[in-house]
């Protein structure tokens, strides 16, 4: 038996099990253009000259494709 907040998460969660299927939200919701759509390629890319590590392209992701590491200095 599924609590109300865990059945809320599961009927939330996609599918596509951590895979991209490129539905731009990573694309539209980076504040510093940081995310780049690759030509002629599957996917996308982070320009980390640009990435200041806010983290909405991770919490925006509705599959779970994108993680944030911290930086190691």
């Amino acid at each position: 038996v599924l609590d109300s907040q865990t059945a809320l998460f599961e009927a939330r969660r996609c599918l596509s099990c951590w895979n991209c299927f490129q539905c731009d939200n990573c694309f539209g919701v980076c504040p510093d253009n940081a995310v780049l759509k690759i030509d002629g390629a599957d996917g996308y890319a982070i320009d980390y000259d640009y990435c200041k590590g806010c983290g909405l392209c991770v919490s925006e992701c509705p599959s779970g494709a994108i993680s944030l590491d911290p930086e190691i200095t």
